[in-house]
């Protein structure tokens, strides 16, 4: 098998850098750092203001693709006539998949896309395969390529662009990534709901190689903090369920239970937290820090006294499988208090690694969060436990070898047709404690 320095791979991402990405960054870092030579394409520009520290680490070249065609008509029109000239019967088939769909309202977008698919297929270099992020406009882009010029991808899912609107019944979803070479799913739960989506046997191999992080940024810690600090760490969306943990915490007030609450991160729901912690009479309780970096995020964990995320199944089916914050805690030494969804349960066993409560129960979410604050005992011993876990089987550098693993096996590929390769049951590589 060839080394990752022989074999470019291209990644190809919705927006780079994210701050809520962190699981993406620990990725491609890690990667380089085992020696895999990477080409990064985003499909958009970041817009936020905070960045992670250790994007400015990264080395592959960035491309950023043309987000409006008017914007770079001249890269565009090269990368058509290119690809026109380079793979003609590739560029019609495409062409004409592309806009031969019924949903008129949704063809300029399809279009754009398919103008940023012909930018990739012209800017790879000598990139030989292509790694999608997320089952939707990346993993779009990468089947597109492949039909023009022949080029194999593979994809890593996640959560919302698998749940969401309920993507994994779209015929759509079951075309793109039938074309892969290999699918990688989170959790085994996404991989057994992905295998189930061709109702039976999936025609591509799927692999559970879980998001790991880095044990060396995040270590034990020694000591506990002596204020009872309640710690909130992700976006401000339905599926998070932080208007559980603000009823949560105006019960911990009913009760009498000393506490403050830090809320960190942004969204769309930002304004509505604001005004229900308001309305409550819990403005003295709460601290809302706001989207910050990994550093300062790290510094949060290690005064928090239990950290809450009581996670739920939004309204359009988005939900989380397995949040990087969960293990960044854990790792820390941090007690957590989420809910029990199918994927946060191959991270957390009930009373051994974390307290689990059913999605939406304000009023259980309160009495776990008031056994974790009240009981050092059990706090030190989640703790404990939750270290454990993390080192066994989310050790990134063990992991993230997994998928260079199977990045590489590509290069040594021999071609064939699509969907040739034999089928597989969801597998799991086994994180190596």
């Amino acid at each position: 098998m060839r080394t990752g320095a022989q074999c470019k791979v291209g990644l190809l991402l919705k927006m780079f850098p994210r701050l809520s990405e962190t699981f993406i960054l620990n990725e491609i870092l890690e990667l380089e750092r085992q020696g895999v030579a990477l080409t990064i394409f985003s499909l958009k520009r970041p817009v936020e203001s905070v960045v992670q520290d250790a994007a400015e680490s990264v080395r592959a070249p960035v491309n950023y693709l043309p987000e409006r065609v008017w914007r770079e008509p001249r890269r565009v029109l090269r990368a058509l006539t290119g690809v026109f000239r380079g793979y003609p019967r590739g560029f019609f088939r495409t062409f004409l998949h592309v806009i031969c769909r019924r949903d008129l309202m949704s063809l300029a977008r399809r279009l754009r896309r398919f103008c940023q698919t012909c930018c990739v297929v012209r800017e790879m270099g000598d990139a030989g395969h292509l790694h999608a992020h997320f089952a939707t406009d990346p993993a779009r882009l990468a089947s597109w390529a492949q039909m023009i010029c022949g080029v194999s991808f593979s994809v890593t899912t996640h959560a919302k662009d698998l749940y969401q609107g309920n993507r994994l019944k779209s015929p759509g979803f079951r075309f793109k990534l039938s074309r892969a070479r290999f699918l990688i799913a989170n959790s085994r739960q996404s991989a057994a709901d992905i295998a189930s989506a061709w109702e039976g046997q999936a025609p591509v191999p799927i692999y559970t190689v879980y998001n790991g992080i880095d044990l060396e940024e995040f270590p034990f810690r020694q000591n506990e903090p002596a204020e009872p600090r309640i710690l909130y760490v992700g976006r401000l969306v339905e599926k998070k369920g932080v208007q559980d943990l603000i009823e949560a915490c105006g019960l911990l007030r009913g009760w009498n239970v000393p506490f403050h609450c830090e809320i960190i991160g942004s969204g769309p729901l930002e304004s509505g937290v604001k005004k229900l912690i308001a309305e409550s009479g819990l403005n003295d309780f709460f601290t809302l820090s706001g989207s910050m970096r990994q550093s300062k995020v790290r510094e949060r964990y290690a005064r928090a006294a239990v950290l809450a995320l009581p996670c739920v199944v939004a309204a359009d089916g988005d939900r989380d499988v397995l949040p990087n914050v969960l293990k960044e805690a854990m790792a820390i030494g941090v007690p957590i208090v989420t809910t029990r969804l199918a994927g946060i349960e191959e991270l957390v066993v009930n009373e051994e690694s974390g307290l689990l409560v059913l999605p939406g129960d304000a009023a259980a979410l309160a009495a776990a969060l008031r056994r974790a604050l009240t009981d050092a005992s059990l706090r030190r011993r989640l703790a404990l436990e939750g270290r454990k876990i993390v080192e066994e089987r989310f050790d990134m550098r063990a992991n993230f070898s997994q998928l260079k693993q199977l990045l590489v096996a590509q290069f040594d590929e021999v071609p064939g047709e699509v969907g040739s390769a034999p089928a597989k049951e969801a597998a799991s590589y086994e994180p190596v404690s």
